[in-house]
């Protein structure tokens, strides 16, 4: 018999549920709350850490761009100095410098096309022959500052060339302000020597220009002299960073939101003249954090559908079959019938186990059969053993009530063959009714039997009729 059909028991099915389900949602928290606090430690200390260095070098990366900007806007100059410095009309104004050349050659517009604010030209031995300065923000050209000679006066160096093959190009710091500067010796259009002198042309690094390598790398760039830099207390310990890390620049955070890089830059000379400040957005920071959000939501959805999917497997494929073997094996209990067997479904370890109960349901079935055929002959033994006993106990009291009544002789006793007195153990003879008397529990009361009465007072009295009276 098989109870595929057993009505459910709410409260067993409710506490086999509940015990599970309590033990598996334990489990899968404390799996949870593992695993998001393991995956929040490495997106904390490996991914967002990853995020930062990634920002740092790209920050690096920004800043070399600007000093690259630098130097391609050096590049540019020298490609128009040097259209300058090999032209045979510099040659012969130079050797004879004359008003019409200058007129002709450096108008406003020229300045304005070649995106330059010094033009100057200097003798071979650095004495200078011509040099015309052009103001961006007047829109025309301004007289030469003497502040401004006094530096070349004392760099002999930057418009000297002793070979026709030499350039310099870099920065120079003026009182007017620092300036990308290139200086080319003065050859024919052959770019034959000998040197016949110099020609400088200069650009301004204004906020226009920084404004526009800023613009270039996508970043907010503020340019301050090395000795301008050094009177603020916070650039100061920006320049002595930079100084201790043995590097030209270095990244420092400033705030949740942007980044701040600073760069120092030599001039002409190899010497640092100019503290440059990017100030960069932390976008790569800012998407590694929304990155480690979305992972983070990501987890905890595909936890929550986990857990619901595992719960739902839970009842269909363990508590389901669990409690209907639970019911199945309560009714075995409840019945007193050998033939009942649980029902075998659910999953092989389900199965297995319902299998495993009812191959032992038939073995306690076999051993019940077994035990009912002896307890019957131990049945009928006892009934037999209680008969006998019950037997034994009759016969004991019957003996109990006749040894009660009777004192028994044995062996032979020494009887007159004429008086029927008895002899005695110490040799005595006796009457046979003072030895039984003696020896028994009998009592002797005398009287007189038919025969001897007859016999006796047989002439003196009818004796049968005095018997039938008595």
């Amino acid at each position: 018999m098989h109870l595929n059909g057993l009505p459910k028991t709410l409260l067993r099915r409710l506490m086999v549920f509940g015990t599970i389900r309590k033990k598996t949602l334990a489990i899968l928290v404390v799996t949870f709350f593992s695993s998001f606090l393991l995956l929040h430690a490495v997106s904390q200390h490996v991914l967002l850490q990853s995020f930062k260095e990634l920002e740092i070098h790209t920050a690096r990366h920004c800043l070399t761009q600007i000093g690259k900007e630098l130097d391609a806007s050096l590049e540019v100059l020298d490609t128009i100095n040097r259209d300058w410095a090999w032209w045979d009309d510099v040659c012969a104004f130079v050797a004879t410098p004359t008003p019409e050349f200058l007129t002709t050659n450096l108008g406003d517009e020229t300045f304005v096309g070649m995106k330059v604010d010094l033009v100057g030209f200097f003798a071979p031995d650095g004495k200078m022959v011509a040099m015309n300065l052009y103001d961006s923000r007047q829109g025309t050209q301004v007289e030469v500052p003497t502040s401004l000679l006094e530096v070349f006066q004392a760099n002999q160096s930057l418009v000297r060339h002793d070979e026709p093959k030499g350039v310099r190009k870099g920065i120079v710091v003026f009182p007017q302000g620092p300036m990308l500067l290139v200086s080319r010796p003065i050859l024919t259009s052959k770019q034959e020597g000998p040197v016949r002198g110099a020609v400088v042309f200069g650009r301004f690094l204004d906020a226009g220009e920084i404004a526009r390598i800023g613009q270039s790398v996508d970043v907010f760039l503020k340019v301050a002299t090395l000795t301008e830099a050094q009177k603020s207390p916070q650039q100061l310990e920006i320049i002595k960073k930079i100084q201790a890390s043995g590097e030209k620049l270095a990244i420092f955070a400033n705030g949740e939101k942007s980044l701040a890089g600073a760069l120092l830059v030599d001039d002409l000379f190899g010497k640092p003249v100019l503290l440059m400040e990017a100030n960069l957005q932390r976008s790569v920071y800012e998407q590694g954090q929304r990155a480690i959000s979305v992972l983070g939501w990501l987890f905890f959805g595909v936890s929550a559908v986990v857990c619901l999917v595992m719960m739902l497997l839970l009842e269909r494929l363990v508590v389901r079959p669990v409690v209907v073997l639970s019911d199945a094996v309560s009714l075995v209990g409840e019945e007193a019938d050998d033939e009942i067997r649980v029902g075998v479904e659910g999953p092989v370890e389900i199965r297995r186990l319902a299998t495993s109960i009812n191959t032992m349901l038939v073995g306690m079935a076999r051993a019940n059969q077994l035990l009912a055929g002896k307890n019957a002959l131990l049945a009928e033994e006892i009934e037999e053993r209680t008969e006998l006993e019950q037997e034994r106990e009759n016969l004991i009291m019957q003996l109990q009530e006749a040894l009660a009544q009777v004192k028994t002789l044995s062996g032979f006793l020494p009887i007159c063959a004429s008086c029927k007195n008895i002899r005695d153990d110490s040799g005595y003879w006796k009457q046979i009714e003072s030895y039984l008397s003696a020896h028994t529990d009998v009592t002797f009361s005398h009287g007189i039997c038919p025969d001897c009465a007859e016999k006796l007072y047989g002439d003196f009295i009818d004796v049968d009729e005095a018997l039938k009276q008595k």
